[in-house]
Formats: structure tokens, sequence, C-alpha cells
């Protein structure tokens, strides 16, 4: 008896989670931390984009937020994620602390993509200033107010 060698095409459930597992251990691999990273940064900015517009995207969002917006707001993590979709778009989403903030479509074009990323460092450094402020606010809240000197 022999073998069917012909293979079958997945139905389209089926190929759509064997994408997104795969995807999924593929960014795990992406997601590591350089050398040396780990003292002097008080967030990660993670990449589990898959195409080159995504990727354009996370190094002007890297270059630009950790530079200028991040700093004093404590720790974060932020993760850029891309899901394919029909066609050549995808669609772009962007975590912070585990708390979803942003979802769009990935613009291709240069302009597109820049105003995309400042809207995005915004939401982000919007929401962790908030955070921080609610923070603080039940910091002193537990401690009470400060103690008056005599």
């Amino acid at each position: 008896m022999q073998a069917d060698t012909a293979h079958k095409p997945l139905p389209n459930k089926q190929m759509e989670e064997a994408l997104r597992l795969f995807l999924r251990a593929d960014s795990m691999q992406q997601t590591r931390v350089q050398p040396g990273m780990e003292a002097d940064a008080e967030g990660f900015v993670l990449d589990q984009t898959i195409t080159k517009p995504g990727r354009d995207f996370y190094e002007m969002f890297c270059g630009t937020f950790q530079s200028s917006a991040a700093a004093g707001l404590g720790e974060y993590t932020i993760v850029l994620t891309e899901k394919p979709l029909r066609g050549n778009s995808s669609l772009l989403s962007m975590s912070v602390n585990d708390t979803e903030l942003l979802e769009m479509p990935l613009p291709t074009r240069t302009e597109q993509l820049e105003e995309a990323v400042a809207s995005a460092i915004e939401t982000a450094r919007s929401f962790l200033a908030e955070q921080q402020a609610a923070s603080t606010q039940v910091e002193t809240a537990n401690h009470g107010p400060p103690a008056k000197k005599p």
C-alpha cells in the first residue's frame, strides 16, 4: 500500500491558527533584550512586527520614545504587534503595561507612518503619565499627608 503524497490545503480557520502560533513563536525569539540594557532601561519596547513597514514603525517609535518621551515616566513595557490582514495590509496594535491602547491599519507611506508614530508616542506617554499620577495619589492616600514640622 502506497502512502498518499498529495497534500490537502488546510481549512481557513486552521491556517489562521497555525499562522498565529507561528507569529507568536517567532516574536518570542525577537523580543530578547540586548546585553547591557537591563540596568539602564526604565522600560522596554518589544518588537512583534512582521513586515518592513512594521519594523520601520518600531524603529521610529523606539528612536523617538526612548530618547525623549519616556523620560521620568517610570517602568513600562510597550509591545508593538502586527497582524496580517487580507491583501498587503496589516493591523498594528500597541499595548502599554498589558493594556491595549491603540489598534490601527499600518500605513506604508513615510509621511503617514511618521504621523502614526507621533500619535502612538503621545498615546503611550499620556497613558504612562496618568498611570504614574494615579500611583502617586495612591501612595499619598496610603501614607497620609506629610507630617508638619513644629
